[in-house]
């Protein structure tokens, strides 16, 4: 204990300054206290005042009683394992696999730290979808994620309030996680750097392919899903090689067999047939240790109906991890193809739209509509409209005069008969085409205006600028957007050009669903159906663009899937009752949703039927499934799709109790996919920006023990808290000064003296 004074002036002011106040309070009473009469009270009315001076002195003196206290100074040191499933990956010495030897080195560490006990605290964890208690009886790690970045932001908060000399982080370094466990590694240890608490991490596993690392794998598999018997469908997959420089590869097309049909059962799928054709088998030499090369296929389905294939990369010896060598998908094969009736002025959208005259299963023809004065040139075919002679009719930039009532009346004749109709952007149509007037404005899935002028009119004007088209959530679903693979559709339609104009347009009712818009929200194509015909408009006139950056594959096949819509060739059959489930493939655990209803023998929905709905597992298990119902069909979504394989949907149909015809069916592939092992690479390279950025090291395994024995050798001094406490600032010092100055005035008011 120590007695402090901290003066409120200095010294030289504050001591002439108490001994005046002293002096001056003896002198002021000695002449009042001699009319007291005895000694006694003259010298308790002088001590009163001289009491009080005495507290004003200890105020301006202020003094303290200062309390010294010594603790040990503890800290904590956190020694963290991976415990996900990439750590099984056996490429470590003499095949051990990650998981050993992160283990071992661990558990020598903390052996190491233990001379620094009592004084320091070695805690353990492990992680995978975040931090997690140390299981010391741990065999082999389970964790399904590596979710690095959510394990550093639970480590901040183990740090909090704690002296942490380091954190050791034990992992192959990749970060392999599914939200909301995928916190940005990085973003994470830099809130450890601001609270200073520095990340070691030691790297287990390859990043380098090695032999160790050998493995083949095929993904994004994008193929056509509505094809046609007796045609070429083309194909392409990603071809990924690790560790097979030098290797012979061969990638293959695999196609479901069509012997013993059994329902509900997944079938043996075996090798495409080679004809003169068709290619259906790629190989090659790889030349490096890594490579991702694009591997075009073609192939010929023999017979309709819903048909399973696979891109095969065929295993090499030495290969461990085989679920990634194989992609599967369904596909429907149709019988016939799809003809075209397009009508349209000279402009670029012709020549790239008569592209899809390039499938085998589409034949566009093609009439031009002469402008100018060379427009009574112009003689549109009747014999285009006879009953049967096209599925799809497309009108570009065309207006309604040119066609003249008859053939639009024929037209309405077909469209009542089944056949399609899609109008494109224009200056010339819809609207300002004059189709308010004709018999095509009841079956057009948009609002037409009587009058209407190109420029100036607020209904049917050019929006004009670049205008990047856009899927609406509902779009994203249909068959006609999917573009590319389910995972990369959306970043798909982001990639392509924008369009340069567009044709204003509104839904014409809430029927009428919109399938793409602009990023601002106005909709570019939307479609609908009116009887027995789809009908569509499309305010584009501008794809050509994407085919001049490169990107004619995605404009053939938005453009080809447009078209076999409208041709209904994206149904599975004919039949009374339907189902439909876009896209095939999902991931594990994800909601499948699917599509079905009925309709009449003159092809008309059937809203009062009552439905029976079942998905059966690749194990035979029967899960049943509510419908529901929308605007247009029965909805419905299972969501007990963990287990990989084949999933079938079975619907059946009953109307005033009575079967409305055959139950119909579909599947979906639920893909194997494996987040820790498909690829178990390690990442050095994030560990060690992880270490720099906190401020720690990035040590290899055999650095580790050496580190923590210098780190055992550091001295850590003890802490001193030092508390103190006030003798002027108080209650009683108040009461003091108070007190002395009342006892002073009331002995004087007593004995005469006020």
């Amino acid at each position: 204990m120590n007695l402090s004074l901290e003066p409120v002036w200095s010294w030289l002011l504050v001591i002439p300054l108490a001994l005046g106040l002293v002096a001056l309070v003896v002198i002021s009473y000695r002449a009042q206290a001699d009319r007291l009469p005895s000694a006694r009270r003259r010298n308790l009315v002088l001590g009163c005042k001289l009491g009080a001076v005495a507290m004003l002195v200890l105020a301006m003196l202020r003094p303290a009683v200062q309390f010294a206290e010594t603790t040990e100074n503890t800290a904590q040191i956190l020694l963290v394992n991976d415990a996900s499933r990439s750590m099984t990956t056996a490429d470590g010495p003499a095949g051990q696999t990650r998981f050993q030897a992160a283990r071992r080195d661990l558990d020598a560490m903390a052996t190491a730290f233990d001379q620094l006990k009592p004084r320091v605290e070695v805690r353990k964890f492990e992680f995978s979808r975040g931090l997690a208690p140390f299981d010391a009886a741990a065999v082999e790690p389970a964790g399904e994620q590596s979710a690095i970045g959510q394990t550093l932001v639970d480590l901040l908060k183990e740090t909090q309030d704690r002296n942490t000399l380091a954190v050791v982080l034990f992992s192959d370094g990749a970060p392999r996680a599914l939200p909301p466990n995928d916190i940005d590694p990085l973003t994470a240890a830099q809130s450890l750097a601001e609270a200073q608490v520095p990340v070691y991490t030691s790297v287990y596993g390859a990043s380098a392919v090695t032999e160790a690392a050998l493995d083949l794998a095929v993904e994004d598999l994008l193929v056509d899903p509505v094809v046609f018997e007796g045609k070429l469908v083309p194909l392409r997959v990603r071809l990924r090689a690790a560790g097979a420089k030098d290797r012979q590869v061969t990638v293959r097309v695999l196609i479901e067999s069509r012997q013993n049909l059994g329902s509900q059962q997944a079938r043996e799928l075996s090798p495409a047939v080679v004809t003169q054709n068709a290619r259906p088998v790629f190989e090659t030499t790889l030349r490096t240790d890594n490579e991702s090369i694009p591997v075009d296929l073609t192939f010929v389905p023999q017979t309709p109906g819903e048909l399973k294939i696979a891109v095969e990369v065929v295993p090499v010896e030495g290969e461990l991890l085989l679920r990634n060598n194989r992609v599967e998908t369904i596909i429907s094969v149709r019988q016939g193809g799809v003809k075209v009736a397009y009508f349209d002025v000279i402009r670029p959208e012709v020549k790239s739209l008569m592209m899809v005259n390039g499938a085998d299963k589409i034949q566009l023809d093609l009439q031009i509509i002469r402008q100018g004065q060379f427009a009574d040139r112009t003689r549109i075919p009747e014999e285009w409209f006879e009953r049967g002679k096209y599925d799809v009719y497309v009108i570009g930039d065309v207006p309604a005069a040119r066609f003249g009532p008859v053939l639009l009346a024929k037209l309405e004749e077909r469209l009542k008969e089944g056949a399609s109709l899609l109008m494109t952007g224009g200056l010339e149509n819809f609207s300002v085409g004059g189709y308010a007037r004709t018999p095509l404005s009841d079956f057009l899935p948009v609002e037409l205006a009587e009058g209407a002028v190109r420029l100036g009119n607020v209904v049917e004007s050019e929006i004009a600028g670049r205008l990047r088209m856009t899927p609406t959530p509902f779009g994203l679903q249909q068959f006609v957007m999917q573009i590319d693979t389910v995972e990369k559709n959306r970043a798909r339609w982001q990639s392509l050009p924008p369009l340069n104009r567009a044709t204003r347009l509104q839904p014409k009712h809430e029927l009428v669903r919109v399938w793409a818009e602009t990023e601002d929200g106005q909709p570019l194509l939307m479609a609908t159906e009116v009887g027995r015909a789809r009908v569509a408009a499309f305010g584009g006139d501008t794809t050509w663009r994407w085919v001049q950056h490169g990107q004619a594959d995605a404009h053939q096949r938005f453009w080809r899937q447009l078209i076999l819509w409208l041709a209904r060739k994206d149904a599975d059959t004919d039949q009374a009752v339907w189902v439909k489930v876009e896209p095939r493939n999902f991931a594990p655990g994800a909601a499948v949703p699917f599509t079905f209803g009925a309709r009449s023998a003159d092809g008309l929905p059937l809203d009062d039927a009552v439905y029976q709905v079942e998905v059966i597992s690749p194990q035979q298990e029967r899960f049943p499934v509510t419908p529901r119902k929308t605007t247009q069909d029965q909805v419905a979504e299972f969501a007990q799709s963990q287990a990989a394989g084949d999933y079938w949907i079975r619907v059946s149909a009953t109307r005033n109790g009575e079967s409305l015809g055959p139950a119909a069916q579909t599947r979906f592939i639920v893909d194997p996919r494996d987040l820790e092992l498909d690829h178990p690479s390690a990442d050095p390279d994030l560990m060690r920006q992880i270490a720099t950025i906190t401020g720690g090291a990035a040590l290899k395994p055999d650095e580790l023990q050496a580190w923590a024995q210098r780190l055992a050798e550091r001295r850590f001094g003890d802490l001193t808290q030092t508390r103190s406490i006030t003798l002027w600032d108080n209650w009683w010092a108040l009461l003091a000064f108070v007190g002395f100055l009342t006892a002073e005035w009331a002995l004087r008011k007593r004995w005469g003296l006020a």
